[in-house]
């Protein structure tokens, strides 16, 4: 499988997120890099799920 960079940083992204959400359920503190990569996938992801706006 081929990727694009910016394919494979997003890849990157969401598969550190996924690590940090799984030590945090475990009661874990975030260390900065996985801080960083929460924050980032949900950056990444919030246009994806937001509502449209409704400028009627």
């Amino acid at each position: 499988m081929h990727l694009l960079p910016r394919e494979q940083e997003k890849l990157m992204i969401v598969v550190a997120a996924d690590l940090a959400r799984r030590r945090q359920s475990r009661g874990l503190k975030l260390n900065f890099p996985e801080a960083v990569a929460v924050i980032s996938y949900e950056l990444i992801e919030a246009p994806v799920t937001a509502k449209p706006s409704q400028n009627s």
